[in-house]
C-alpha cells in the first residue's frame, strides 16, 4: 500500500470519528435544550396558574401528574409490543386512575373538577363508562392508552368518541377537545 492509500484511510477514519463526535454533541445539545424548554414551561405554568380557572388548573395538574407517572413507569415497560406490554400498561394506568372501581374514578373526577362528572351524568345522561371516556380524553391520553384502560380495541375509540360526541352536541372530532374543556370550565 502506498502513502496516498494510507492517508486516505486515516482521513476516512478521522471523518468517521468526527461525525460520531458531532452526533453525540448534537444529542447532548438537544437534551439540554429539551430540559431548558421543560423548565421554561414549568415556570410559565406557575405564573399562569393563578390566572387559570380553578377547574382547568385542576385538570392541568391531573394531566401533569398522570404523564409524569407514565414517563416514570416507561422505564420498566417491556420493549416488545404484545400482551405482556399491554398488561403492564393496564396495571400502571389502573393504579393511577383507579379504573377497577368506577365509583372511585367518578369521585376523584368530581373532587378534582368540582362536580364535572355529576354534571355530565345529569345534563347529558352519560353512563359511568362514557364519563370515564370523556375524562380520559380530557387528560390527553392517546387512543391506545384509552383503549387499554377501557378495555376497548384501539379501532373502536373514534366510533366511541363520535357516539359520545353526539350526546354532548359535538359536531365533529376536531371540536371534541375544545368542547370538553368548555364543559369542564362551565359553571
Amino acid at each position: 500500500m502506498g502513502k496516498p492509500a494510507i492517508i486516505l484511510i486515516v482521513l476516512s477514519v478521522a471523518l468517521i470519528i468526527l461525525l460520531a463526535v458531532m452526533i453525540v454533541l448534537i444529542r447532548i445539545s438537544t437534551k439540554q435544550q429539551l430540559q431548558r424548554n421543560r423548565e421554561e414551561l414549568l415556570h410559565l405554568r406557575e405564573q399562569l396558574g393563578d390566572l387559570m380557572p380553578p377547574r382547568l388548573k385542576a385538570l392541568d395538574d391531573w394531566k401533569v401528574e398522570l404523564h409524569t407517572a407514565l414517563r416514570l413507569a416507561d422505564k420498566d415497560r417491556p420493549h416488545k409490543r404484545g400482551e405482556e406490554r399491554d398488561q403492564y400498561d393496564r396495571q400502571v394506568l389502573n393504579h393511577m386512575l383507579h379504573y377497577e372501581r368506577f365509583a372511585e374514578f367518578f369521585k376523584q373526577t368530581n373532587k378534582r373538577l368540582d362536580g364535572f362528572a355529576s354534571r355530565l351524568k345529569e345534563q347529558f345522561s352519560l353512563s359511568d363508562r362514557e364519563i370515564m371516556f370523556v375524562c380520559l380524553s380530557a387528560l390527553s391520553l392517546s387512543d391506545e392508552q384509552i383503549a387499554l384502560i377501557m378495555e376497548y380495541s384501539t379501532a373502536s375509540i373514534p366510533t366511541t368518541r363520535k357516539r359520545i360526541g353526539n350526546k354532548l352536541g359535538i359536531a365533529n372530532s376536531a371540536d371534541w377537545k375544545d368542547r370538553i374543556l368548555g364543559l369542564i370550565n362551565q359553571d
